[in-house]
């Protein structure tokens, strides 16, 4: 059997996704569930000419997509921004620095160019919008996470396909605008974590974030770090502005965050997350985030 890869950068597209399927050739794309680097540069000629050319890309364009769960995209980028909303589910994406977290009633903002990787979780429905990248300069160079407003969901509906056919080019435009606008003002969520660029931090690291529910104290976490625990602590905030303690505690909820986008009640997050007890939980979830893990769910309109 003859295996071609293909530039990555498609494969985060889904509706290049369902074209790489049905392309008649068997196209193998190698995917990722780790924090590591890999960005993948095959090239494939053959498939160039498909991609969308900025120039015919509208301002915003999106679809719905049901990724399977753990469905993952190792390192790519887009020469156009995404805006992607969980209405149900989550998913990680992961940049050189940080890794972010989205889920329902949240949207994340992805800039052309942003090398990134992709982690779904389960129960899945994504809203995707495609942004050109003359209308993505005005909507930042970071990644971010922000928060889903009623308005700001309607304007994502409203950017898609069946929605977009039955209106005129004036209005078209005028709720591109204001979609443009809302997504310049809409407010910043916590649901971010730096990644520690020391050799030494970065395996622990990324096993926490994998599995913080596995940790059951710093102390055993750090232990196998070759350096002393001053000098953990010391590199842990120079590197993510957090000592070990904050940066797992913030693991854990970002962790956390994700399997009640899913469905999963509080108390068997509490418990997945090695918690004795659901109180216990839900302090250290305030703690971090301001609200109760019951308030955080209400707020954002996950069902329990």
């Amino acid at each position: 059997m003859k295996v071609r890869l293909v530039k990555v950068a498609l494969l985060s597209d889904a509706r290049n996704r369902t074209l790489l399927r049905l392309i008649g050739k068997i196209y193998v794309a190698v995917v990722c569930l780790s924090v590591e680097r890999g960005a993948i540069t095959i090239e494939d000629s053959s498939v160039k000419d498909a991609q969308s050319d900025n120039a015919d890309r509208p301002r915003y364009l999106g679809e719905t997509i049901r990724p399977e769960s753990g469905e993952s995209y190792d390192w790519h980028t887009h020469d156009f921004g995404q805006l992607i909303s969980a209405a149900s589910g989550s998913m990680y994406v992961g940049t050189p620095d940080r890794v972010l977290l989205l889920s329902p009633a949240m949207a994340i903002w992805i800039p052309p160019d942003a090398e990134h990787w992709m982690r779904y979780g389960s129960n899945n429905v994504m809203l995707y919008v495609d942004v050109n990248r003359d209308e993505a300069q005005h909507l930042g160079i970071d990644c971010r996470v922000i928060t889903m407003t009623p308005l700001l969901e309607a304007l994502f509906i409203a950017a898609m396909p069946e929605s977009t056919k039955n209106r005129g080019q004036a209005h078209n435009k005028a709720l591109h605008t204001l979609l443009r606008h809302e997504l310049i003002s809409a407010q910043d969520v916590p649901l971010s974590l730096v990644l520690p660029k020391d050799a030494r931090l970065h395996g622990v690291a990324k096993a926490a974030l994998d599995d913080p529910g596995s940790v059951r104290s710093v102390e055993a976490w750090l232990s196998d770090v070759p350096a002393s625990r001053k000098t953990i602590e010391r590199l842990f905030v120079a590197d993510t502005g957090m000592p070990p303690s904050k940066w797992l505690r913030h693991a854990r909820v970002l962790h956390a965050v994700s399997l009640l986008a899913s469905g999963q009640s509080v108390t068997s997050v509490a418990f997945d997350m090695g918690y004795e007890s659901s109180s216990a939980f839900s302090y250290m979830f305030r703690q971090t985030l301001g609200v109760s893990p019951s308030e955080f769910l209400r707020s954002r309109s996950v069902p329990q």
